[in-house]
This record gives C-alpha cells, structure tokens and sequence, in this order.
C-alpha cells in the first residue's frame, strides 16, 4: 500500500499534509509521534472513516481493504465471542456454515478455544482485544490499522499480546500499520518505522536506522535518546584530541557504552574520560543509572553489577568511547 501526497483537512484545519508512505506486502511499519501529531487522524483516513482531502491510496492489485482495531475492543456487548468475529462476514452475506467454520478457525489464532459462546463481559481484557482482533483479521484485509491496541492493558500482558501478534502477523502473512507510543513496542515488532510530527512524516527507516542517525533534534528529542550533546561541547570534553565528523553537530550516547572507571590520566586511542560528580542513583535490574554532572551538563552513565553502590557527590571518572557516539544533525 502506498499513499502519494495524502492532506486531510477537518473543519478547514491541515491536519496530514501532504504525506507520502510506503508499506511493504507482509511487513509491520510502526507510525511514532506526540499526542496530536496526526497519527489515529491517518488511519481513519486510510480506513475511510474521514474523507481525505487530497492525494491517493495505490494499492498493488488495484484495491485493497483495511481492518481498523482501536485502544478499547469496542465489541458488540449481545453478541457471543463467535458473533462478534464472524459479525463482519455475516454483513457480506456469507453463509452462516461457512462463517461460523471460519469463525471456528480464528479461534485458534486467538488462542480463545472454548470461549465461543462467552459474551464480551465474561473476557477479560487481553481476550476481549483479541476478539476484537480476529474480527477484523476474519476479513482478510490487505492492511491492518492499530490505534495502540494493548495501550490500556498492564505491562505484562501488553508484552504478552505485543508477542502474540507478532508471531500471528508472521505466520499469516498480512501488513501492519500500527501506531503506538511506546518504544518498547516499536522496537520489538517493526521492520520499519515513521515518525509523525505535526502531521507530517520527518522520517522513515528502521529501528537502527531511527536511533543511529535521527534526522533531527526534534526527532533525537522524542525518542528520548540520552546524551545528546553539541559537537561542541564533545570536543571541548575531548580537547581537540579526536577528529569529529564535520557533516553533523550533535552526538549521542548510549548510558551502557560508557564506563566509570578509577583515576587515571593514561590517554586512550579512541576513548575520552571525563569527570564527574554523581547527582542521582537509581537501582536497576542491571545495577543502577547513574546520573553525573559534567561542567555544567547532565550525564546518564549504565553500571552493570551490584558489587560497588554509587554514592551522591562522588567524583568519578567516565570512560567515553569516541566511536560508540551517533551523530546527527540538529
């Protein structure tokens, strides 16, 4: 499926504009962005459910159909677990054996074996989504749209479900449009991902690509990624000692590449050291995160291990490899 220069208006107001994307036969692509980006408005619009002001929807036999899933299940309360799945083929006008046999058929997809004849309030969440999952899958669509579907669910089960359609999506085949919030569920599923700002896609890659190389600050900063310094302020800390891209101006860091390390004033090929005074500690499944001031700026720094607890005010020493440092333009 592709869409070619897609703008929606809503009440006069440009909320997508002009927006290009492509997604694959079989693949998962992850649309990311800030409340209010635009991102639930374009699924509808691909869903039909808004008109689209301009551009066009090319599908790759001509047509093509959608299945939309929201954050709630939205299932029809009188209905069984079977009705609600086999809903949508009944309003085509399937016979009622072969719904009920394709009906049957999901049930074992959605692991709800046994629950054919419960109503929506005897499930629970995770089942009730799952339901409401199979009844747009039912349909064979071409593309599958998800307005963060495991949103309201806890963690758990979240990740439980997250696995569970991931290993659905691969063994049958069909295309994903699938918008979330959280990094986690992004970087655990997608083949690509897009991120939204302002209703308009800043960039499109896959996970590595998007965390390596953001293609700004304003993308860098929604992605949370830590570290982000001028290029600048890296070779002041490095003191001219190693050569830094020029194309780019700015720098991250993963807080697992770096390293607290004892005094030393040995000079290193293509490690920096810094130092510090530790501000917080806090304990992780790993060790702990540690922030430390550096002249003035916040440092995130990973301690794997629980044989030396970091205390506040220490000064420390942090080992920074040069070319552990993704750079990117701001």
């Amino acid at each position: 499926m592709q869409l070619e220069k897609m703008q929606i208006e809503i009440n006069k107001v440009k909320i997508i504009h002009s927006l290009d994307l492509l997604i694959n036969p079989g693949e998962i692509f992850v649309l990311m962005g800030p409340s209010g980006s635009g991102k639930t408005t374009l699924l509808k619009g691909i869903a039909g459910l808004v008109p689209v002001t301009s551009g066009r929807i090319n599908w790759e036999k001509g047509h093509g159909s959608t299945g939309l899933v929201f954050q709630e299940p939205r299932l029809f309360p009188h209905l069984t677990v079977l009705e609600n799945i086999s809903f949508g083929l009944k309003v085509r006008g399937i016979p009622a054996k072969e719904r009920r046999s394709k009906a049957l058929e999901f049930l074992t997809y959605l692991q709800l074996e046994g629950l054919e004849n419960r109503y929506p309030h005897q499930l629970s969440g995770g089942q009730q989504q799952r339901v409401s999952l199979g009844r747009a899958l039912v349909l064979n669509p071409d593309l599958l749209l998800l307005d963060e579907p495991f949103a309201s669910l806890d963690t758990s089960l979240r990740k439980d479900l997250i696995s569970w359609l991931y290993d659905l999506q691969r063994k049958l085949g069909f295309s994903i449009l699938w918008v979330t919030h959280y990094l986690d569920e992004a970087l655990s599923v997608a083949d690509m991902v897009g991120v939204m700002l302002e209703g308009q896609l800043r960039q499109v890659g896959t996970p590595a690509e998007l965390f390596q190389q953001p293609a700004s600050e304003k993308i860098a900063r929604f992605l949370s990624l830590p570290n982000r310094f001028s290029k600048e302020r890296w070779s002041g800390w490095f003191k001219g000692k190693f050569a830094l891209p020029e194309k780019f101006n700015r720098g991250w860091i993963d807080p697992s590449q770096l390293e607290m390390i004892g005094e030393t004033d040995s000079f290193e090929e293509r490690a920096g050291i810094l130092t510090g005074i530790i501000t917080k500690v806090r304990p992780s499944r790993e060790g702990f995160s540690i922030t430390v001031a550096v002249d003035g700026a916040e440092m995130e720094v990973t301690m794997t291990g629980w044989e030396r607890v970091p205390v506040i005010d220490e000064k420390i020493y942090v080992r920074v490899p040069v070319d552990q440092i993704h750079w990117y333009l701001a």
